[in-house]
């Protein structure tokens, strides 16, 4: 056994486009059955026309007579990543009032993010965090006015405490983490479907390429925000010395000394000792 890893968004893809899997991942996660087949579920998902300032498009997006499914995998590190899935589960319920004749929204809306790695977001490093309006009474009586539901799992974390989609969470981390002997709860029918669905002889010529332009993309920003790393600290420490040799050029005015032998030392420019002269007056 040999798994392709699900923090690709090829093999991801591939893994929920089918209906059954979309099925029964939903029904562990919020506990609802879906009324799909094949073609309930799109790829790339765009709103035509454009809802809201920014245009958006869905990995996986679901919809039966009832629901409304966005399915998402952040791949790359983000600072607003909670930001922008908000919006993405804000988006999908208003484009529901444009199809109807008022402001009922006529289908549930679940948004579910996946997070295929460890994060420093100490509000993101849960296996599941599960957001929901809450309508509460002057008594204290919690309403289910807005059951829609935003979701961010991450297979990564994985507790005592994982509810219902462990499994799932499970095979998304041994896919990545140990993909030749994956411990995996094959006594599911499902999960044994699910397996099969993402075995490395299973890939396609046309997806492995799509997999390896992937990655190969995800290297080339990685190096490119290690190089900007790099490059930032070691322009920090230049500012640094700087800001230190300013600081030997004002204790030496301070102690009298004359601008053009703080210069001398220091190897400020002649216009630079006089500018910290003009600040110190």
């Amino acid at each position: 056994m040999h798994l392709a890893p699900l923090d690709n968004s090829v093999v991801f893809k591939k893994l929920f486009r089918d209906p059954a899997i979309v099925t029964a991942f939903v029904k562990d996660l919020i506990g609802v059955d879906l009324d799909i087949t094949a073609d309930n579920i799109e790829l790339e998902k765009q709103f035509v026309p454009t809802v809201g300032a920014v245009d958006i498009k869905i990995d996986i997006f679901v919809q039966d007579p009832k629901h409304r499914l966005v399915i998402e995998i952040q791949r790359q590190r983000y600072d607003y990543h909670a930001d922008r899935f908000l919006y993405y589960h804000d988006v999908a319920k208003v484009e529901l009032i444009r199809s109807y004749q008022d402001y009922r929204f006529g289908h549930t809306v679940y948004t579910i993010v996946w997070l295929p790695r460890r994060t420093h977001d100490p509000f993101l490093n849960h296996s599941i965090v599960t957001t929901s309006l809450c309508s509460v009474t002057e008594a204290g009586k919690h309403l289910n006015l807005y059951p829609h539901r935003l979701y961010f799992l991450n297979p990564f974390y994985v507790n005592e405490h994982t509810r219902g989609v462990a499994d799932w969470l499970r095979l998304a981390a041994e896919s990545i983490t140990n993909p030749q002997h994956p411990t995996l709860n094959l006594d599911r029918p499902i999960l044994e479907r699910a397996t099969q669905l993402i075995m490395e002889d299973g890939i396609t010529p046309q997806e492995r390429a799509q997999m390896f332009e992937e990655t190969g993309y995800e290297n080339h920003l990685q190096r490119r925000y290690t190089e900007g790393k790099k490059e930032g600290m070691q322009a920090g420490i230049q500012v640094g010395k700087k800001e230190g040799i300013r600081d030997v050029a004002r204790a030496m005015l301070a102690q009298g000394m004359k601008p053009p032998l703080i210069a001398q030392v220091t190897g400020l420019t002649p216009d630079e000792v006089a500018e910290l002269a003009q600040d110190r007056a």
